[in-house]
């Protein structure tokens, strides 16, 4: 690397940024969609069409064999390559396209919605188009130019969204929320060409040096869906999907800090860890650089999301979800956990150890599934809860275990580059507990509504947060960490002189 070349660490946090400025800007796009649509449609267009996505994305996320992450983590990909792998996504995506096909009648009986049929051909195309997207566009992820992957998201979001509303001016039905999928569709794919100067041949040469890899990849994303789905069955089958309902949306408001900061992190730090593959580096210090940033911002995130769970869905969803704060309150505090997970299945992807991954997490999976029968049954929803929690220690316990072994990092280690997150996470939740705001009642604050509650304990959360970790970081001798870099950044956006750093 030249002086003026940034490093890795840089280059994957500018990404993540990338990322999770997707991530911001397709939630809101997202909700200003919902917004003008609820007014437009009525609920079944909404429930039609998502039933029908609900199968094409399955469909989708069973057929994924990996060949863009095998690209990614290759010294030099040759012509071949890229011509195989898009060869390979094109015949991948007319597969999916059959089966889609196979099963439209079926689930249209199923259901007793004809109307189901042609929704599921029409998505049918658009899975067709998606195996003609240009392969040329993984160079983003390998050069690290996310800027380029934000505008090709983003670009191709708002011409869907934008679409989604004009029809639904138009129609008034549910086909312009299906337009607003292939249109959508359509963008990116135009765009990929645009943005990208190769040009796809179909070719299958080297088929077998790809599909080792992506073999373990499809295998370990199956095994994801076992994981996902197995939980749906069981507590749907058990407790009635109803329940399951209160499980699902309480499980997603419990992992926010995972989904809007962890996993945006993992896509960047694979490239990373791609990269120091290539080159033949060690990894450690980006593997604990991570580990550190992420502790320090999902510890706290965790455990507040679980302290004020009860005025949080007060606020958000409503009293008649109350029965959601049990298992937010235990799924946010296990979740602050899942970082090792992650990162560690990044890390053994991009060194070509998609086995390991398929490995653990099938053993965590193998765990997992037995353990959610029975405890669902014993307590209900608390027992899925339970279950959840104890399976991820587990499944982060096995994969840490595997990435400590093969970066030869030790507890020590671990602890050195997050004690000082630990102490001020323990520090806000003293802080909140002592003032009766962790873990009780919304309003039961003297004076306070609901949101005025909320309000309230998040930030006085945040500045306990915010001064311990400062304080800490001030008597351990100010070392380099995620503290300085985040004073570094305050510094040069006020550019402020930075002696004394």
């Amino acid at each position: 690397m030249t002086p003026d070349e940034p490093s890795v660490t840089s280059r994957v946090a500018r990404g993540t940024g990338w990322v999770v400025a997707w991530r911001i800007a397709t939630r809101n796009l997202g909700l200003l969609s919902t917004l003008v649509l609820v007014r437009l449609l009525r609920p079944e267009d909404f429930g039609l069409v998502t039933l029908a996505a609900g199968f094409t994305n399955a469909v989708d996320s069973l057929s994924a064999i990996g060949v863009r992450e095998a690209l990614i983590r290759e010294v030099s990909p040759t012509r071949d390559m890229y011509d195989t792998a898009f060869s390979l996504n094109a015949l991948r995506a007319v597969l999916s396209a059959i089966i889609i096909l196979a099963i439209a009648w079926p689930a249209a009986s199923f259901f007793d919605e004809p109307r189901l049929v042609n929704v599921m051909l029409a998505l049918s195309g658009y899975m067709l188009m998606s195996g003609l997207e240009n392969i040329g566009t993984v160079d983003f992820r390998r050069d690290f130019a996310f800027q380029k992957e934000f505008n090709l998201q983003v670009m191709s979001r708002v011409a869907g969204v934008a679409s989604t509303i004009i029809f639904a001016f138009i129609w008034r039905n549910y086909w312009a929320l299906v337009c607003g999928i292939v249109v959508q569709r359509v963008a990116g794919l135009v765009q990929g060409y645009i943005m990208s100067a190769y040009r796809p041949k179909v070719s299958l040469r080297a088929w077998r040096h790809l599909i080792g890899f992506s073999l373990w990849t499809w295998l370990g994303t199956v095994l994801m869906q076992v994981k996902d789905r197995g939980d749906s069955i069981i507590i749907g089958r058990i407790l009635g999907t109803a329940q399951f309902g209160i499980f699902s949306i309480a499980s997603e408001l419990g992992s926010l800090p995972v989904t809007e900061v962890v996993e945006p992190l993992g896509r960047t730090l694979f490239s990373g860890f791609a990269q120091l593959h290539r080159d033949a580096s060690s990894p450690t210090r980006l593997y604990l650089g991570a580990v550190e940033t992420a502790i320090a911002l999902i510890l706290p995130a965790g455990l507040g999301i679980s302290m004020v769970a009860d005025p949080m869905v007060r606020f958000v969803l409503g009293a008649q979800w109350l029965s959601t704060v049990p298992v937010i309150q235990v799924i946010a505090v296990a979740s602050t956990v899942s970082i090792f997970g992650v990162f560690s299945a990044m890390f053994l992807s991009a060194g070509g150890q998609a086995r390991s991954t398929f490995l653990l997490a099938g053993m965590s999976v193998a765990i997992r599934i037995p353990l959610m029968i029975a405890l669902v049954y014993a307590w209900g929803l608390a027992g899925a809860a339970m279950a959840v929690a104890i399976a991820v220690m587990i499944e982060q316990s096995l994969f840490l275990w595997q990435t400590m072994h093969l970066l030869s990092i030790r507890i020590i280690d671990l602890l050195a580059c997050t004690w000082r997150a630990m102490i001020a996470s323990l520090a806000m939740v003293g802080c909140l507990s002592g003032l009766g705001m962790a873990w009780t009642t919304g309003g039961d604050t003297p004076g306070f509504s609901n949101v005025e509650d909320l309000a309230a304990r998040c930030a006085i959360g945040a500045a306990a947060y915010g001064v311990s970790l400062s304080l800490v970081w001030l008597l351990a001798g100010r070392p380099d960490g995620v503290e300085r870099q985040i004073l570094m950044l305050v510094r040069n956006r006020l550019r402020l002189p930075h002696a004394g750093t």
